[in-house]
């Protein structure tokens, strides 16, 4: 991925995973340096292809298309659920919303810091 590709992934995953609480953090605030070059190099690719194509429609053409102006990345957290929320009530893109929701958790859980809060909380 590019360097914007991977602001865009990011602010689209970030937006999927906020603070859930009870001492969870959001994603943005998941440590995940390790979890990106595994998912690279282990995810299989029908995965990888998947999460590219929601991160380009959905991070980056479909702020457009609505109306923003500007990528996800660069969309406050209303806006950013917003174009969410659009984008799983239409029917092609739900799909592409799945798959970045499955990454976004593989991200979130990845960070062993996150695991372990989980896991006590169980």
């Amino acid at each position: 991925m590019t360097a914007t590709e991977t602001r865009w992934r990011d602010a689209l995953l970030s937006s999927i995973i906020e603070a859930p609480g009870d001492g969870l953090p959001a994603l943005r605030d998941a440590d995940l340096r390790a979890f990106w070059p595994r998912f690279e190099a282990t995810a299989p690719i029908h995965v990888r292809l998947g999460l590219r194509a929601a991160t380009l429609v959905l991070g980056g053409a479909l702020p457009f298309a609505l109306g923003y102006g500007r990528p996800m990345s660069e969309l406050d957290d209303a806006a950013r659920a917003a174009v969410i929320a659009r984008a799983y009530a239409t029917r092609g893109l739900a799909d592409l919303v799945e798959v970045a929701k499955i990454v976004a958790c593989l991200a979130y859980f990845a960070d062993p810091e996150i695991e372990r809060t989980a896991r006590r909380r169980t």
